[in-house]
């Protein structure tokens, strides 16, 4: 989660000052720009996240798994929010590499391929019956309960040469969600750092375009006060 907070009175003021008589805008003026900042920036963290870690692409832009949201600023609170809500990502969405020794994985860009191994089991890759592919562990002295392990036998068949199917139970891997990735201090000091620039530039923009809007009203004022004096 990032808030997207500002000194709002001294922001005001500065955007009053530049804005004269049209200085009633000014809160507006910071909460559009407040909004427009977030809205593009929500659209840049998916990218700083990439940069960080080997995760799959289109993680990143698939909500139900914590691509980012933003809350807006309102009228009466001027403060935007980007949110990200969502649950551990399997190993298998990031970088991984299966060997005669097992599976490697690497997680974040700035770390090395580890080898995954816990209690002598090393990881593997499994395909399940819906066809989702994931990276497992068996759990040593851990089976599978009566009913999950005749799942197996009706999937790997009956013992054949003595060899029943292993009733080991396996655990499926994760890594880390969006929402814990989106909180690396990295992440946010980059995020932080797009925003307040993108920030100044939306307020700038706004503040020309409203100054613009005066501009043209005032060389109408003055057209009208030629026409009716008949100067």
């Amino acid at each position: 989660m990032i808030h997207i907070e500002v000194d709002t009175q001294a922001e005001i003021e500065k955007i009053a000052k530049r804005l004269e008589w049209q200085a009633i805008k000014a809160p507006d003026v910071l909460r559009l720009s407040i909004n427009a900042a977030a809205r593009k920036v929500r659209k840049q963290i998916p990218d700083n996240v990439e940069d960080a870690y080997t995760i799959d692409p289109s993680v990143l832009k698939d909500r139900k798994r914590g691509a980012p949201t933003v809350q807006t600023a309102k009228p009466g609170n001027i403060m935007a929010v980007i949110r990200s809500k969502g649950p551990v990502n399997e190993l298998s969405d990031f970088l991984t590499e299966e060997g005669s020794r097992g599976v490697k994985t690497k997680v974040r860009k700035d770390g090395g391929k580890k080898l995954l191994e816990r209690a002598g089991a090393t990881a593997f890759k499994v395909t399940f019956r819906s066809t989702h592919m994931a990276i497992a562990q068996r759990r040593i002295g851990e089976t599978y309960t009566t009913s999950g392990a005749a799942d197996r036998v009706e999937k790997y068949g009956m013992p054949r040469r003595g060899q029943w199917p292993d009733m080991t139970r396996i655990k499926v891997l994760t890594g880390p969600s969006v929402p814990s990735m989106m909180g690396n201090e990295e992440v946010q000091e980059r995020t932080r750092t797009i925003l307040y620039d993108v920030l100044d530039r939306e307020i700038e923009k706004r503040i020309e375009k409203n100054i613009d809007i005066i501009f043209q009203k005032r060389i109408i004022n003055m057209k009208v006060l030629v026409k009716r004096t008949g100067l």
